[in-house]
């Protein structure tokens, strides 16, 4: 499985700070972003109704469709490494692995409280068209009538006001839309937090450790060329000039704490509960600011 240069795949549940994360990556010479091909990973099983995959779905075609979408957007952009961040893949730990066993991993964590504060207005926005038809492009034909519902409810619905929200947002956890049904979307938002964080670190407690680390996204905004140096190191990467300068002038700490005036107290009292089990095993304290702490993994 040589074809593949060494992928660096970034696992972090949407709104976590991975597109951030990404463009330093891009900064790095031999390096390309590959801006989270979805559909890719899901050649061969779109019909599953959420985004747990693990080992068994990775048969032999399947990896075989993925691993020549990876060499094509590969050779595409003159045979640079790819990193790529794709949300979904909090949930396929297992699957990917077992696909590219080649990759090393970097997986990023958030305040769950910034992360639903965050979320909750992309679920009223309408869908981002340009995005859309590049996702169909990465998409093989005959998996197109899997995704014309969603797009229909999601775009036409919103425009013409049936809907307030869209069908999904985001990771879809097993059960998810059962939630959507019974519980409070904010309440939902926070339950796909947790469940990515949960499934993706017990996933790769079964992986080899030399493979992946972790890291707060409050701990490397508080110390972005620390955690860089620590991320290149970890890559095998090195870092330039052009790197430093591009973190010195764009890593910033204006995210943080957000949900303090996006949210409200009904709100924040909704989630909490759900929240402060993982937040709490994370280092966060959800009586007092999220401060930076030593990465682990």
């Amino acid at each position: 499985m040589s074809d593949i240069n060494n992928p660096i795949i970034l696992v972090g549940n949407v709104r976590s700070g991975t597109t951030m994360t990404s463009l330093v990556f891009g900064e790095f010479d031999n390096m390309v972003v590959w801006d989270e091909p979805r559909t890719v990973w899901t050649m061969g099983n779109a019909e599953r109704g959420h985004d747990r995959f693990t080992a068994d779905l990775a048969t032999p075609k399947v990896i075989d469709r993925i691993r020549k979408a990876f060499v094509k957007y590969q050779r595409a952009h003159g045979g640079r490494r790819v990193m790529e961040k794709t949300p979904s893949n909090c949930l396929r730990v297992p699957f990917i692995t077992k696909v590219v066993p080649e990759a090393k991993f970097i997986h990023l964590v958030r305040d769950g409280r910034d992360n639903v504060s965050s979320c909750l207005r992309w679920w009223t926005m309408p869908i981002n068209r340009s995005r859309t038809w590049r996702r169909l492009k990465e998409t093989p034909v005959w998996e197109w009538p899997r995704y014309v519902p969603r797009f229909l409810h999601d775009r036409l619905g919103h425009t013409l006001g049936l809907v307030k929200t869209v069908r999904s947002w985001g990771v879809v956890y097993p059960e998810m839309y059962a939630d959507l049904k019974r519980m409070r979307l904010e309440e939902v938002i926070a339950t796909q937090w947790v469940r990515c964080v949960e499934t993706a670190e017990a996933d790769f407690a079964q992986v080899d450790p030399d493979l992946w680390i972790q890291c707060r996204y409050e701990d490397f905004v508080a110390s972005p060329m620390e955690h860089v140096e620590r991320y290149a190191a970890h890559t095998g990467l090195t870092i330039t000039p052009r790197v430093r300068e591009y973190v010195r002038r764009t890593i910033h700490q204006d995210a943080m704490q957000v949900w303090r005036t996006r949210l409200t107290p009904e709100q924040i009292a909704n989630i909490t509960p759900i929240l402060k089990p993982t937040m709490d095993r994370l280092g966060y304290r959800l009586d007092e600011p999220a401060m930076p702490i030593r990465s682990t993994g």
